[in-house]
């Protein structure tokens, strides 16, 4: 549940190891390049919907929608707030890669944006702590570099 980025990131997340995934917003707030990925995904949206009840008695077993509908599930993610990284940084024109999951950088870690510098999980795989941290070094340094020539 939730209407912005990090609710439709989380139900992207989610929609890659759940069975089915229903993302219940009253209205979704993303950008084009997250509504995309929604679109292309198996996440079910519910546009317009408001959750009136939880159900289940050890556990949830169901969620009750405001218009009466009943959809079963053995869980719920509330995630309200926030918007997530990526819809951040491509609010401030930064370019995403052709798969729009990940931040383009070039070797010295820097994006198309001038001053902004990207490094780890966010350029995308391998994902391994020692690439994190060398890329990370490497954007340190020139954004440092960068801050002294301003």
């Amino acid at each position: 549940m939730g209407s912005e980025s990090a609710a439709a990131d989380g139900a992207l997340t989610l929609a890659e190891i759940a069975g089915k995934v229903h993302l219940i917003c009253d209205d979704l707030k993303v950008s084009e390049a997250l509504l995309i990925k929604l679109d292309n995904s198996q996440v079910v949206v519910h546009r317009g919907a408001k959750v009136k009840k939880i159900s289940g008695k050890e556990e949830v077993n169901a969620i009750v929608l405001d218009d009466g509908t009943i959809l079963s599930t053995s869980g719920v993610f509330i995630e309200l707030g926030a918007k997530g990284l990526m819809e951040l940084a491509t609010s401030l024109g930064v370019v995403l890669d052709d798969t729009m999951r990940f931040i383009q950088a070039d070797k010295a870690q820097r994006t198309n944006v001038s001053g902004i510098f990207a490094a780890g999980d966010i350029c995308g795989p391998p994902w391994q702590v020692a690439k994190a941290v060398g890329e990370g070094c490497v954007a340190g340094i020139n954004a440092a570099d960068y801050a002294k020539k301003l």
